[in-house]
């Protein structure tokens, strides 16, 4: 039977994904996380594709079942498979949030943290390692024996996204264990970062289950394993748990039957309907005339389509013009191009702002992220940070003067084609030579580390913008300034947390641009003497 728990207001957002948004509600009896699903703009397209509407999470209630009932299954598993390495959210009810118009499942409230990334004050990776190898891995094997297959998506197999569904939690006897909190999917599982993954595993299960992965179960095999297992079962569970999992199982193959059942065409007129867009009448109607419905839809896409394009991007980008006060842009402007102490200023709030960020992520602890902040006053680091500044207000400039000043001295004649390549290709290197020549004389009149790495690297045509960050590494390596290392791990873990689809914040993707970063250097202190970096065994 399907209800809704009546809890205090939604107190905190705790996170969002591409399938829900979770929050923290806070009751009289305990804490529960409240995922309340979404339609997210970049799944949507997805969903339209395959299923014709946006995440079924939102709208149907028989997968949302099926959501509730797998959560059930799985937390009774897991013990089976891992003893106390591994447990799960389970849920604890669901139901219809007539505020967001979308179903929502409430599950345990896990006090975790995500495993650790690499960071001046912290080289291992043990936890990474143990997560991905230990659990993961494993995990990803128990569910495909077990007929879970849809479930693999969201244990990470061909997914980097999934790292961040396992928290880390510690028990009262202060020993550490995993809790997986996100077994529902955003979108269909057909877009692994490894291609092999999907001909191998993903393309032949779709086959299999005549439609896209989509969190799916095997109920026949998932019988057959439990009868398998069933002493083992029994013995680990008990009597009663094992026959209350094989009601669960019931359950799952009833509302999963309802779900998959469901025609193209009575789905997007389920979805409407519930989300109020329709009346129970015209969906009657049209349930009798779908051509009908069909132009509707067609109309209505095209609508959106125009109103997104010349009403409301216009407006989006006519209110944040308005919002720009060109004034204090310009003297804000004006002092970052010829004030070194403005510009040194803004390096190192913008520094603080990261340290805050690392450290409200539980990455950094508040004694590293305080050690951080005083020395961010006496290290080289922030320098460095304002001298790459200025290399990206030159290369803004240079592109202006490549793509606009150029070719008009180019079109009116004063200038031939040899002029203009050569000055395309040089143009860069001699700003930014300039600009770091008097940063050198600057730097060795008052004792300072010369900036060589930058120079040398300034000379370089198109990268030549990175000149700054590459000092700042070697900096980092050679001298062990905790600031420069620390914007060297924030800059490569940045550039995963910000790639689409496969990266964001506790992926693999950023884990891996983050042990980058520490390679790099290792690597580059390596050159010169020992860091005194622990290196894994």
């Amino acid at each position: 039977m399907l209800y809704l728990r009546r809890h205090s207001p939604v107190k905190k957002l705790l996170g969002a994904g591409h399938s829900g948004q979770v929050f923290l509600i806070q009751t009289p009896e305990n804490n529960i996380a409240r995922k309340i699903f979404f339609e997210d703009k970049l799944a949507n397209l997805v969903h339209y594709f395959f299923f014709g509407v946006p995440n079924p999470y939102v709208w149907n209630e028989d997968i949302l079942n099926c959501a509730y009932y797998r959560r059930h299954i799985i937390t009774k598993l897991v013990p089976f498979w891992f003893d106390s390495q591994l447990k799960v959210a389970n849920a604890i009810s669901r139901g219809w949030n007539e505020e967001y118009k979308a179903y929502q499942l409430d599950t345990e409230f896990i006090q975790g943290r995500h495993v650790a990334l690499r960071q001046p004050y912290q080289h291992q990776s043990y936890e990474l390692q143990e997560l991905v190898h230990s659990i993961m891995i494993p995990l990803q094997q128990y569910l495909i024996q077990a007929g879970l297959d849809g479930l693999v998506w969201q244990a990470g197999k061909g997914s980097p996204s999934a790292l961040n569904n396992f928290l880390l939690q510690e028990d009262t006897s202060g020993e550490y264990f995993f809790v997986w909190i996100d077994l529902e999917s955003g979108v269909p599982a057909l877009f692994p970062l490894n291609i092999l993954t999907l001909f191998s595993f993903y393309l032949p299960q779709s086959f299999k289950n005549r439609g896209p992965l989509f969190d799916d179960v095997d109920i026949n095999q998932l019988k057959q394993y439990i009868d398998k297992h069933k002493l083992a079962l029994e013995k680990k569970l008990g009597h009663q748990a094992y026959l209350e999992l094989l009601e669960y199982i019931n359950y799952l193959e009833h509302h999963q039957k309802k779900w998959k059942s469901l025609k193209r065409f009575d789905r997007s007129l389920q979805y409407h309907l519930k989300k109020g867009h329709i009346t129970q009448q015209q969906a009657y109607w049209y349930s009798r005339y779908r051509l009908c419905w069909y132009g509707r839809e067609l109309m209505r896409i095209f609508l959106q389509f125009n109103k997104t394009l010349f009403i409301a991007l216009p407006k989006t980008i006519f209110n944040k013009f308005k919002q720009v006060r060109f004034k204090s842009f310009f003297q804000q402007f004006w002092k970052f191009l010829f004030s070194h102490h403005y510009r040194l200023k803004m390096a190192r709030i913008y520094v603080e702002k990261r340290i805050k960020k690392w450290q409200k992520r539980k990455q950094l602890t508040s004694e590293a992220a305080t050690d951080l902040s005083a020395n961010l006053y006496s290290e080289n680091a922030s320098n460095y940070l304002n001298d790459f500044g200025v290399h990206v207000g030159i290369k803004g400039f240079i592109t202006f003067f490549d793509y606009v000043l150029i070719p008009i001295l180019y079109s009116v004649g004063i200038i031939d084609e040899i002029v203009s390549l050569t000055w395309l290709v040089i143009d860069g290197p001699i700003y930014r030579t300039i600009y770091t020549s008097f940063r050198i004389i600057q730097s060795a009149s008052k004792r300072q580390e010369i900036p060589w790495i930058a120079f040398l690297v300034g000379l370089l045509p198109s990268v030549g913008t990175l000149a700054y960050p590459c000092q700042m590494i070697y900096s980092a390596a050679i001298n062990q300034d905790k600031v420069a290392q620390f914007i060297v791990y924030d800059f490569f873990t940045t550039i995963g947390a910000r790639i689409p689809v496969w990266g964001g914040k506790d992926t693999l993707t950023e884990h891996f641009f983050n042990g980058w970063a520490e390679k790099i250097i290792r690597w580059l202190g390596g050159r010169k003497r020992n860091l005194n970096i622990p290196v894994e065994k």
